[in-house]
């Protein structure tokens, strides 16, 4: 990660895009005007932009300034967001004016105890002493007057006041890296780092359509692709660990921020191994089908939801399968050369059906359709790359309307 600019600096620029001048903003900010001015040139040298411009009337932002001021609000807003949470446990502490007291270089400790659990491990991350890391726990818990870590025989566990300062500690982290992308971009580069969580179902043909689309216009964009469960993936996105998540939409609690757009309704199929009797049969229905031996998603999963529903739409109790597997991978070994059937998404077995390793079996399912889509942070101005890429999924979803076959 590039340097991180100091939550002073991203307070005194928005301040003074607001009120128009030094002294206004320094009124705001119980700053006298000399720190606030070394504040505003501090981030102009670290960023090497100039962000204002200086008038008798008043100081007004470049349009570089603009750029960065929307940003940092971005990163000020996940502070206030912690405030809102952390009062909302009613637990004793001190969680006010959190962008005032805290520093992100001992936000980026609390990140990496975290995530290692270890504060020798933290320490070798971070290129740091041990008793740095652990003076800026204490510092942390000080400030906050409450305790962030539990110490277990399993290492460092966060408290809830430690999970939800560390949360939006990410997602004001992950914005400030997003800072560093919009400015390569204004300066006429599309550069910087793009992180899609893909649900199995996206993961075989439209993600993998979209993001080659998207380096043959970007070829200077960093992709990283994960794949995960829905819980996963989505717990990483509230975390700010990728950007975007390409999969079935889910209702989403309004105080997550989140913002959802469909992309298609996504009927399942059924399949089999290419040599199986029922792949020529003419007239087949699911309730006929009860006896043979089924191979379904993990019990518990969103995928064996819609798997049952195909059975109970009819009124029928859903088969025990033989075999519970989500992976495309092994759920074609298990199909290919026997008698197993099972319910697939075709955006996710297309490459399989065309290839020859499975075959459709002539059967319509009656079952609720699900619904594909992205899900995303609300945010009215996201980086180019990553409008650029949810602008390249949706056309890219556009030619997937009939189920490819």
């Amino acid at each position: 990660m590039k340097t991180i600019p100091s939550l002073r600096c991203l307070r005194a620029l928005v301040a003074v895009a607001e009120h128009g001048s030094v002294l206004a903003a320094a009124e705001a900010l119980h700053l006298s005007q000399p720190a606030v001015s070394r504040a505003i040139r501090d981030l102009e040298k670290l960023l090497d932009l100039v962000l204002f411009e200086r008038h008798h009337s008043g100081m007004h932002c470049t349009e570089a300034g603009q750029l960065v001021a929307h940003r940092c609000r971005r990163v000020l807003h996940q502070f206030t967001r912690t405030e809102r949470q952390l009062a909302q446990l009613k637990h004793k502490g001190n969680f006010q004016h959190l962008a005032q007291r805290l520093s992100l270089r001992h936000l980026r400790v609390l990140v990496t105890l975290t995530e290692t659990r270890n504060e020798r491990q933290a320490a070798r991350r971070l290129a740091l002493t041990q008793p740095t890391i652990s003076a800026s726990l204490r510092h942390l818990e000080g400030q906050m007057s409450t305790q962030l870590f539990m110490r277990t025989q399993r290492g460092l566990i966060t408290t809830p006041a430690g999970s939800i300062l560390t949360r939006h500690t990410k997602l004001a982290l992950r914005e400030i890296a997003l800072l560093w992308d919009d400015i390569t971009t204004w300066r006429g580069r599309i550069q910087g780092r793009v992180i899609i969580g893909a649900l199995p179902l996206t993961s075989s043909l439209l993600v993998p359509r979209a993001v080659d689309a998207l380096l043959r216009e970007h070829p200077g964009l960093d992709i990283t692709v994960h794949e995960a469960t829905y819980d996963v993936l989505f717990e990483a996105l509230r975390n700010g660990e990728i950007d975007v998540l390409v999969g079935v939409l889910h209702c989403i609690d309004p105080e997550e921020e989140m913002t959802q757009e469909i992309l298609f309704q996504d009927r399942l199929a059924a399949v089999a191994g290419p040599r199986h009797p029922l792949v020529d049969s003419t007239d087949l229905a699911l309730e006929n089908l009860l006896d043979w031996p089924w191979i379904a998603p993990p019990r518990g999963t969103p995928a064996r939801h819609s798997f049952d529903q195909q059975f109970n739409t009819l009124g029928i109790t859903p088969p025990v399968p033989v075999v519970e597997a989500g992976n495309l991978g092994v759920i074609r070994e298990l199909l290919r050369d026997n008698h197993r059937l099972a319910l697939i998404s075709p955006y996710q077995a297309h490459y399989e059906v065309h290839d020859g390793y499975l075959a459709y079996l002539p059967l319509q399912l009656q079952g609720p359709p699900r619904v594909i889509g992205l899900t995303r942070h609300e945010d009215s101005a996201p980086s180019l790359a990553l409008r650029t890429l949810y602008d390249t999924i949706m056309t890219i979803s556009s030619s997937l309307l009939d189920p490819p076959k």
